[in-house]
């Protein structure tokens, strides 16, 4: 998967061992006379989520004998979607991140999917309900009323791998539930000795997004997500946390993805991870240790909050009419529940629905590390969708304050207020990156 914040890498294995493709039901529909062929660039260029998108695939073309998919390990991004669509030769499917399908809407060249949705072979309305929680559908509305992405994966930001045995020798029975047991800790970790670490994090501003409202602080000042509001006492409290284990070494900042060959060595307690870094820092343990999962920590609000994201499922317009419809159906099919439970299962990403929810219960009850990622939906945060692209600017502009708080070169209430202003000057478009 691409993040927005830093990229994924290393090959993947799953928690106990490189985790089976789980096989899907097959139901053949009836062949016609005439094949229909689309492309697809899928967006997963290595390891297992490779494996898994090409079986998925695989499994499409068996089932559906009049839709024939040839598929290619390519990004959907702006730059070769651009090029591809002016050279003539861009594929029907493509897989992009928010800010990327936003962009293409903007420029003209996605197929609108609210026809197909409303059509004969779209959702009803309990369909819809039973297939997407309401934060995973409204968080790909690019265009008030109209939808061109579906759903297809949810990373889930926010969950804490930890060293279990480092934490028993540090006298800890069992892992962090709240920020303040995180940062009681992490003190106990990094007092074993000069080579222990309690957390090993690189910076995440979605990840301190979260904590701002663990701690009961706003992140916007509206319904529409366009305007910033962290100017806050729950922004500030968090920010003040982060400094302050800092500032005592009981975290240790990293850079990129240092923080799992720190890991790695067995002399780091916990890590601030999303979901699908699960198979990368396990691999990085290599067994030397017994590594866990624990949900993503309340704070004094009582809640606890997640940060989801993931790529989308889009349409261009390209080829015949029958090749749209048979790029809806194919894309309708990887977006369905089953599909989405046996990606979750391969890859560590969390449900984008009830009915994937569901069908994951007898897998998260054998493996109790992939399900502590799953929060309630009801909490989860997500990009804003009608400006993507403005807020990863915003984004961007704000982590120089975030690591001067963290540095100690400015103060916590300083440097939300600092973000705030900076966040709402890109988000207006008043500066542009």
């Amino acid at each position: 998967m691409k993040k927005k914040a830093s990229a994924i890498v290393g090959t993947v294995i799953a928690g106990a061992g490189l985790l089976a493709i789980a096989p899907l039901t097959r139901t053949v529909h009836a062949a016609t006379n005439q094949v229909v062929n689309i492309t697809f660039w899928n967006g997963h260029p290595s390891g297992a989520l490779q494996t898994q998108m090409h079986a998925e695939v695989n499994e499409f073309n068996k089932t559906h004998p009049n839709i024939h998919v040839t598929y290619s390990d390519k990004y959907s991004e702006v730059q070769p979607i651009t090029a591809a669509m002016t050279a003539g030769d861009a594929p029907n499917v493509i897989m992009p991140h928010l800010d990327e399908a936003q962009q293409f809407a903007k420029d003209g060249y996605l197929v609108n999917l609210t026809p197909y949705i409303n059509g004969k072979n779209g959702y009803t309305q309990k369909q819809l309900k039973n297939d997407f929680y309401a934060s995973v559908w409204n968080g790909r509305a690019i265009e008030p009323g109209q939808q061109y992405i579906l759903p297809y994966e949810e990373n889930g930001n926010m969950v804490i791998f930890y060293n279990a045995d480092l934490l028993k020798k540090a006298g800890i029975q069992s892992p962090p539930k709240t920020w303040s047991q995180v940062e009681a800790d992490a003190k106990k970790v990094s007092a074993l000795g000069s080579n222990d670490k309690g957390i090993a994090w690189t910076p995440s501003l979605i990840q301190y997004f979260v904590m701002v409202r663990d701690f009961g602080g706003k992140l916007w000042a509206n319904s529409k997500e366009t305007k910033f509001a962290l100017d806050n006492q729950g922004a500030i409290q968090a920010l003040t946390m982060l400094r302050d284990m800092v500032a005592d070494k009981s975290m240790t900042i990293t850079q990129n993805y240092d923080y799992q060959l720190d890991f790695g060595t067995g002399t780091v307690g916990m890590l601030i991870e999303s979901s699908a870094g699960w198979t990368y820092d396990y691999q990085s343990a290599g067994g030397k240790f017994t590594m866990k999962a624990s949900p993503a920590p309340a704070g004094p609000s009582g809640h606890a909050y997640n940060y989801v994201d993931g790529d989308s499922l889009a349409i261009l317009k390209t080829g015949t009419q029958a090749q749209q419809q048979a790029a809806w159906t194919f894309i309708k099919w990887l977006a369905s529940p089953q599909t989405n439970a046996a990606w979750d299962k391969a890859a560590y990403y969390l449900p984008t629905g009830p009915v994937a929810e569901k069908d994951l219960q007898s897998f998260d009850k054998a493996n109790p590390n992939y399900a502590a990622a799953f929060s309630n939906p009801t909490n989860w945060m997500t990009d804003p969708a009608a400006n993507a692209t403005q807020y990863y600017a915003a984004e961007n502009a704000m982590n120089s304050d975030f690591l001067k708080a963290l540095n100690g070169q400015e103060t916590p209430a300083q440097a939300v207020k600092n973000m705030n202003t900076i966040g709402n000057e890109y988000l207006s478009g008043q500066k542009r990156s």
